[in-house]
């Protein structure tokens, strides 16, 4: 573990002061000259330092009390000679904005101006590691990672299937990030799927509920086994339609990761928390029903934890998957006009996601931009009525053969005829049937979803090879403007839709589910009431999570003031809660500053605004990350 030298001055009109800020402002590196006894002491020092380190440069005033003023910390720092410490100062903090994360690092330390330095000693060093890791980070959050270019990159894997022309391919695939490129025996898309499939957030699908709670056993459907089915008809249709299997898996087994607990009532019931529409105690006046801390919607949070949230490599956030399964996961369903995407997703991402507005704003209705985006937002149409009607017939809310009887339109008469079929052979089997209702209802299930695939395929061949031949002229290989292609036929439309009322009335319009949200709901509520009213409540990740948040914001006055709260004294700690979560802002002057971004005269507002929000975020992204379980544990732990 690095060491850190810890260097005091009394006074912000000598050099040592002024050669650290020139570091700070140019970024290029200065130097703190030793001399006398200081001298002697640097020079033993610098035996134990080693090679580099960090610095800490702590200004005081000249007084009995000694107050500090402001600190530098910077890095890249060697010892030369006996007398001088070079340095590159990367973080500023000053009391006037900093008072309690000055206090936080300093009391780390327990740092005594008077008695921790020797006679006429400026310099002492330090070898505690919660220090260096602090100092570490607090300057890694000041540094930006490069954005990658589109690389020249080919597969032979791509190429054992044949890909039509408007399939995606290897060359197409785009990282933010540059790529840790592991080989050649791996496509990119390969590559996405793999890390969708490794990481927490898909495996934690296994306890989430669908529509009925997953405590109500295994006939029933989690987010885990919806994916999996979305992933088994996706590839089904993109198989047939000669399209890249890979990316299609990636978005399929990717689009749900970012559901809450307790289906969509927990999804709805963030966003009504985030609106003002639920009460838990943020103090944000009228703002709040501006949603000025964001909203919530499953794919919007899906590409969030892709993107961001997931942490398993060392150069980048997220698991870096290419941004064709971002925009295949955050289109899988509709998007909401008064939800940021900007809250979600950095404009890194956002400037590749060939987003359409209207009057500056993104329209609900957004067509992906790849055909294998397009087959799993119908492949998760098609398995949301097959296994709406299988949890609706085998729980009994619908009786089979009242679910025939509806079926006897002239809508419905292709798929009527398929099953009927079905139930006819089972009714006139000579073998001996050990469920024979079981086994209705698995083959009226496997009927309604082959109609569905078969109507899209058929529909979405034609329409492709329609707009290739219409397109010759102006036709690029693997590029798609925004026409949907990949969709039902228009009868398949109408079927759709009714089963989809059929379900609405009789499955989540059911006392049983009206139960369970009402449950989900409470739970949330009280849940995210309980972590903002004091969020040491939270998970230590999460907790160490806001400091990183406040130390990588954007405005250095909101990151400099950042204090972890896991690592800080009791008074400190509670000082930083009250203003985080009670102190009051002025409204007028955060309006400003979110509409035009004027921050003259506001930095105090702007502080508490940004610190809060920082703090809602994480609530909001540790409650939807936990499985129905998870939230219920800590539900009774808490309430």
């Amino acid at each position: 573990m690095g060491k850190v030298l810890i260097v005091k001055n009394n006074g912000v009109e000598k050099d040592i002061y002024t050669y650290a800020l020139l570091s700070y402002q140019e970024q290029t590196s200065y130097y703190y000259l030793a001399s006398g006894e200081n001298e002697r002491n640097l020079s033993e020092i610098k035996g134990e330092f080693g090679d580099e380190g960090l610095i800490l440069l702590v200004t005081y005033e000249e007084t009995e009390k000694k107050e500090v003023q402001n600190i530098f910390i910077g890095d890249n720092v060697t010892i030369e000679g006996t007398n001088k410490i070079f340095y590159n100062m990367r973080v500023y903090l000053t009391k006037e904005f900093h008072s309690r994360a000055i206090q936080s690092v300093l009391e780390k330390i327990d740092l005594d101006l008077s008695g921790d330095y020797g006679y006429k000693q400026y310099v002492i060093m330090s070898d505690m590691e919660s220090l260096y890791t602090e100092l570490c980070e607090r300057i890694n959050a000041r540094k930006t990672i490069a954005i990658s270019s589109i690389k020249d990159y080919s597969s032979p894997m791509v190429d054992a299937f044949k890909l039509r022309d408007l399939a995606q391919r290897d060359e197409q695939s785009y990282r933010v990030y540059p790529s840790d490129n592991t080989g050649v025996n791996r496509s990119e898309f390969q590559r996405d799927r793999e890390r969708v499939v490794n990481c927490k957030a898909f495996r934690r699908l296994v306890d989430k509920a669908q529509i009925f709670g997953s405590s109500k056993g295994d006939y029933y459907r989690t987010r885990m086994t919806h994916s999996l089915e979305v992933n088994q008809i996706a590839k089904a249709i993109a198989y047939a339609l000669n399209l890249n299997l890979d990316l299609t898996e990636a978005i399929a087994l990717g689009h749900d990761i970012g559901h809450t607990p307790f289906g969509h009532q927990g999804e709805r019931t963030l966003d009504d928390i985030l609106c003002g529409e639920i009460e838990v105690g943020i103090v944000a006046g009228s703002l709040l029903k501006e949603r000025c801390f964001g909203g919530f919607k499953h794919n919007y949070q899906s590409a969030r934890i892709l993107a961001k949230l997931e942490e398993k490599y060392t150069d980048h956030p997220g698991l870096n998957v290419s941004t064709q399964v971002i925009e295949g996961v955050l289109k899988h369903t509709k998007l909401k006009e008064n939800i940021k995407l900007e809250d979600f997703l950095s404009d890194k991402y956002i400037e590749q996601l060939h987003l359409n507005t209207i009057d500056g704003k993104y329209i609900e209705e957004q067509v992906c931009s790849t055909l294998e985006g397009q087959v799993v937002y119908i492949a998760d149409e098609i398995a949301q009525r097959g296994h709406d009607v299988d949890d609706a017939l085998t729980s009994g809310v619908i009786d089979i053969q009242d679910f025939l009887d509806r079926l006897k339109i002239i809508k419905c008469q292709d798929l009527n005829q398929r099953i009927q079929d079905e139930i006819s052979k089972i009714n006139n089997s000579v073998r001996v049937l050990n469920d024979i209702k079981e086994l209705k209802i698995a083959r009226i299930v496997s009927c309604i979803v082959g109609y569905f695939i078969d109507s899209t395929i058929k529909n979405s061949y034609n329409e492709i090879n329609d707009w290739i031949v219409d397109n010759n002229n102006n036709f690029i290989e693997g590029q798609l403007a925004d026409n949907k292609l990949v969709d039902f036929t228009k009868e398949a439309k109408g079927v759709n839709e009714y089963l989809e009322r059929v379900v609405q009335k009789k499955v989540i319009c059911n006392c049983e589910v009206a139960r369970a949200d009402y449950n989900a709901s409470m739970i949330v509520t009280t849940l995210f009431h309980k972590y903002y009213s004091n969020p040491r409540l939270l998970h230590e990740g999460t907790i160490h999570k806001v400091f990183i948040e406040t130390l990588m914001h954007d405005n250095v006055l909101v990151a400099n003031s950042a204090v972890n709260l896991s690592d800080a004294s009791l008074k400190i700690a509670n000082s930083e809660i009250e203003q985080i979560t009670k102190k009051e802002f002025d409204i007028e002057s955060i309006w400003l500053y979110l509409q035009d971004g004027i921050t003259e005269g506001r930095e105090d507002d702007i502080i508490i605004f940004e610190k809060r929000k920082i703090l809602v975020r994480a609530i909001t992204d540790y409650i939807a990350g936990m499985t129905d379980g998870y939230a219920l544990e800590e539900y009774e732990r808490l309430k």
